[in-house]
């Protein structure tokens, strides 16, 4: 007699011999980002549009896409002026300016300091003059001032070195911000599909592995819900650390109260970096420093916090510093240290949405035994069982499958394997070794469909023996 749903039972015998046998589907691919700032020719601080620096410093050197706005004293490149260095010039850029000097937004007293005799690039002089000359026509350091205000007009940009004119502007597209940032975007969230490898042990504590990049995902809710964060092992360059926040819960808009961090510092800073990817509106409100660099590649970045961030900045806008209207006293960001990250980042993908099954701890479905053939049995099996069968049912199916065979054994009534068969011998399909060839080139979620579709063969087979 023909039996019914051939297809049923060609998944069931798949499913079977892919847990007798413990083939998985494949690993998830390895994510490979290298440095995550790479592009950033240097600059500590690069965003993609506009940046108001308010207070109070960056000790490296700054690169914005947009336009620059400032507060009524903030200095650049305190401890270096980097290493990018424009054709024809002297000395490396301290400050880039991808758009226009925005004086209406800046303090009407402002003056930003740009040291270590950097040079300033703008990218459009539209409503700025460079100044290479005092009101008595000797030469002084230039400066950057509104159009028609002249020597020491505020508010300005200052170097501590004579730069020539002509080398501060215009000079559009030195860097690409839009494609660096769409570089910047991909990175983020190839790291928010790391796979965690680190967990938080109480009260806030964490290990890290010197052999690999670490990986502790957090929502927004449960870092700030982190008083402290006290590393018990350091990140290095061979086992740096990912802190990949998410804040969707929030609609991706996020005030971070930094936790106390205890085992790190500074020099450590370089190895850790805070992935926010999905983040459009990050502030960082209260709290101790920041140890690491702020990756947020899609957020408008607003520090509030005087306490200082250690490592780069990569944020589509920012504000360091809001300026308060009354000028009675500007909002202390604190500064904004320079320790570039360090590190090549290679992160293993999560899999644990579709987890493969495990066969040690995967309960059995109904009848395991009875797949059915791919082509229709003679009245007499082909095949005779290599040893007694130890899970055939009896014609009155029960929980517990009898010892002994029914008057219609099956095709493979053990996991023992049977005679190797041709391609027109039935059973053909039942073969474990061909199944644990087949199994790796499953999808993802192939191996979840085909345990359903295993239990849904057992249930009707089972009917169809009670009918018989």
């Amino acid at each position: 007699m023909k039996k019914p749903y051939p297809f049923l039972g060609i998944a069931a015998c798949t499913v079977a011999a892919t847990l007798a046998t413990g083939v998985r589907p494949a690993a998830a691919a390895t994510v490979d980002v290298g440095n995550p700032v790479a592009g950033n020719n240097g600059f500590g601080v690069v965003v993609e549009t506009d940046a108001l620096l308010g207070s109070t410093e960056s000790e490296g050197p700054v690169a914005i896409g947009g336009d620059l706005s400032y507060g009524a004293g903030y200095n650049v490149s305190l401890h270096t002026p980097g290493s990018f260095k424009a054709d024809g010039d002297a000395r490396p850029t301290a400050l880039l300016v991808g758009g226009r000097i925005d004086y209406g937004a800046a303090s009407p007293v402002g003056v930003l300091k740009v040291l270590q005799n950097g040079y300033v690039k703008v990218g459009d002089l539209t409503g700025s003059d460079v100044v290479t000359r005092d009101g008595n026509n000797a030469t002084v350091k230039t400066q950057v001032v509104a159009a028609g205000q002249g020597h020491n007009a505020t508010p300005r940009i200052e170097l501590t070195v004579e730069q020539p004119a002509l080398s501060v502007g215009p000079h559009p597209g030195l860097m690409d911000f839009t494609g660096l940032f769409a570089a910047y975007r991909d990175r983020a969230d190839a790291l928010a599909s790391c796979a965690a490898t680190v967990e938080v042990e109480d009260p806030g504590r964490i290990r890290l592995d010197g052999t690999r990049t670490n990986v502790l995902r957090l929502t927004g809710e449960e870092l700030n819900a982190l008083s402290e964060l006290t590393f018990l092992d350091r990140p290095t360059a061979d086992g740096p650390l990912v802190i990949d926040v998410d804040t969707s819960a929030s609609g991706s808009v996020f005030t971070w109260d930094v936790p106390n961090t205890a085992g790190v510092s500074g020099a450590d800073a370089p190895y850790i970096l805070w992935n926010f990817s999905d983040a459009t509106a990050l502030t960082i409100a209260t709290g101790d420093s920041v140890e690491g660099t702020v990756y947020a590649p899609r957020a408008h970045v607003t520090d509030l916090d005087p306490a200082n961030i250690e490592g780069d900045v990569v944020a589509k806008a920012l504000t360091a510093g809001p300026l308060e209207a009354t000028r009675a006293a500007d909002v202390n960001a604190g500064e904004i240290h320079y320790f570039p990250f360090a590190a090549d980042l290679s992160c293993e993908g999560d899999t644990s949405p579709t987890p493969a099954p495990n066969p040690s701890t995967t309960e059995p479905d109904p009848e395991p035994s009875t797949t059915e053939p791919t082509v229709e049995p003679t009245d007499e099996p082909t095949d005779e069982p290599t040893t007694e069968p130890t899970d055939e049912p009896t014609e009155e199916p029960t929980d517990e499958p009898t010892d002994e065979p029914t008057d219609e054994p099956t095709d493979e009534p053990t996991t023992e394997p049977a005679p190797e068969p041709t391609a027109t011998e039935p059973g053909g399909y039942g073969d474990g070794e061909e199944l644990a060839e087949s199994g790796p080139g499953l999808p993802a979620y192939g191996a979840a469909a085909l345990a359903a579709l295993s239990a849904a063969a057992g249930v009707l087979l089972v009917r169809r023996a009670r009918r018989r």
